[in-house]
């Protein structure tokens, strides 16, 4: 019905012809063999497959083609199950890193209304130079000084509100205090507000990293990182103290033969940049979204071109824009790539770099794949 009318209710009654002639061609391809071993893919997740690409769902499902139906059913049911045990086990992970994640937007938000109420120290200075100002003519307890605002170009009147029991010059000092208590509150807010937006930025981090985990050693070298800076605490039982072999980053070759590692997570991220990678390698993030650091192995060499777009498109699938088209990725040989004091796992920052805009791409992961 789909391939016949452009949709998949409609009645027969519009063109019966029509939907035998599909379905005689339909039976000829399969008498001859003419199978297409397809899976379905929504949101990088299977969600079925078939004999023929399948095009009724729209842009939002992938038809994947298979060489056989016994690597499509291989790839459909491995990746429900590694699904089905990240899911499970990464509940942990998904929980505290959702409820911390909530309490730093709560604190932010609290911080954020503080620091715009310090927009009212000019004005805590401005009364207590007024004060200053007046004290010849000022008495104790007044409620109120009225007075010309030599501040204001129009020479317009201001009442400022006293404290009856404190003396002018007490007045005065207490708009000053406030003054200078707010000027730093504004410092120290902002500073704080930094922090919590490059905290934000990790905790995302790692949620990225956690949709990404593909089995149990993906898994266990989150949870790791995540005892490392103080998220999820260590395990009390010897056995699961043991030290276990982490994963490896992912691993893959570029059409000219050039090598290209992807970090699986943070931790990886870190020993891929700033520990493994020669200065003369290149380094590849998207920009601006959450990833994997790439880094595509020169062996000393200027990489061809269509390597370093393959090792883009590889960066671009393996981030928070793997929905997306024209997805924006920063690439810099890995000397511009630095790694600030007390900063988190992953975090880096870089300078020198070009941007490719490359549309992510899975069959290209597939079929580079070491």
């Amino acid at each position: 019905a789909f391939e016949a009318f452009g949709e998949v209710d409609a009645p027969v009654s519009r063109d019966p012809a029509a939907l035998l002639d599909r379905l005689e061609r339909l039976l000829a391809r399969l008498s001859q063999g003419e199978a297409v071993p397809t899976l379905l893919v929504r949101e990088d997740k299977p969600v079925d497959f078939s004999f023929r690409p399948i095009l009724q769902y729209g842009p939002g499902t992938e038809s994947r083609a298979y060489p056989t139906f016994a690597a499509l059913l291989d790839a459909f049911y491995q990746a429900r199950e590694t699904a089905d045990q990240v899911r499970q086990k990464g509940q942990d992970f998904l929980k505290t890193l959702t409820q911390a994640r909530e309490r730093l937007a709560r604190k932010m938000a609290l911080q954020e209304k503080e620091l715009a109420a310090t927009g009212d120290r000019d004005r805590d200075r401005m009364y207590g130079d007024l004060i200053t100002a007046n004290l010849y003519r000022m008495e104790k307890g007044a409620r109120v000084l009225r007075t010309e605002n030599y501040y204001d170009p129009d020479g317009g009147q201001v009442e400022i509100p006293l404290d009856p029991l404190k003396t002018p010059q007490q007045n005065a000092a207490r708009y000053y205090k406030n003054y200078t208590k707010a000027k730093t509150a504004e410092t120290m807010l902002t500073l704080q507000l930094e922090k919590g937006a490059q905290e934000a930025a990790y905790l995302d981090s790692v949620l990225d990293s956690v949709s990404r985990a593909e089995g149990d050693r993906d898994l266990e070298e989150i949870r790791q990182e995540l005892v490392e800076t103080g998220y999820l605490r260590r395990r009390a039982k010897a056995k699961d103290r043991m030290k276990r072999p982490g994963a490896k980053p992912l691993e893959f070759r570029s059409t000219a033969g050039l090598r290209i590692s992807v970090g699986r997570n943070n931790l990886q991220n870190d020993r891929l940049t700033t520990k493994q990678a020669g200065k003369w390698d290149y380094w590849f993030h998207t920009q601006k979204i959450h990833g994997a650091h790439v880094i595509l192995w020169t062996e000393g060499r200027q990489p061809d071109d269509q390597s370093l777009r393959e090792a883009a498109a590889l960066a671009a699938w393996f981030s928070q824009g793997r929905e997306g088209k024209k997805v924006p990725v920063d690439y810099t040989p890995v000397k511009y790539v630095k790694k600030p004091a007390g900063a988190r796992p992953g975090m880096v920052v870089y300078t020198t770099y070009q941007t490719a805009y490359v549309d992510p791409d899975p069959a290209l992961a597939d079929t580079l794949r070491a």
